[in-house]
């Protein structure tokens, strides 16, 4: 698998991604991160305020969803790594990652 990938959000934004060698982002650092699988694909998309988080899910993706590779991305920034996530499942719509529910109209 690449060293890196370079995906695109719904905006048209480029947000590149560092893989995780042996699933271990190896810092505790707050970012975003990503499962794909054999693939190529993103299977899930998620944030934690500590990349050591990001293995949590991992098992359960790759029985579900086949997911084999860890990719993270560091983002101290709440609001920031909230709208890169939100970016990124408009534009990949990962089947790991609940469907948004829709919006209901102000009256």
């Amino acid at each position: 698998m690449k060293p890196y990938i370079d995906l695109k959000g719904a905006s048209g934004a480029v947000y590149r991604y560092k893989l995780a060698e042996d699933r271990d982002p190896r810092t505790t650092i707050a970012g975003n991160y990503l499962y794909l699988n054999a693939e190529g694909d993103v299977v899930f998309a998620g944030e934690a305020n500590n990349l050591h988080d990001s293995t949590r899910g991992f098992s359960e993706a790759a029985e579900k969803h086949a997911a084999e590779y860890l990719y993270v991305r560091l983002n101290v920034s709440g609001a920031a790594r909230a709208d890169e996530l939100a970016d990124l499942l408009a534009a990949l719509s990962p089947v790991g990652n609940p469907e948004p529910s829709p919006e209901t109209p102000n009256d």
